[in-house]
């Protein structure tokens, strides 16, 4: 059973997040890595509907 399903596509500065798919599980554990600068916050703000998406 998922938890969440969406494709967003987000556009904040020089950043673009062009539909990226997301699927997390329930009861699951998911890790959200990378290097400075690589969207990790913007799309934790898309997900929480802070950004609007964009994706149509």
């Amino acid at each position: 059973m998922s938890f969440l399903t969406a494709v967003l596509s987000v556009k904040q500065g020089a950043k673009t997040l062009l539909e990226t798919p997301f699927e997390l599980k329930a009861h699951g554990v998911t890790a959200l890595f990378g290097p400075s600068g690589a969207g990790k916050t913007t799309l934790l703000s898309a997900l929480a509907g802070l950004i609007p998406n964009q994706h149509t």
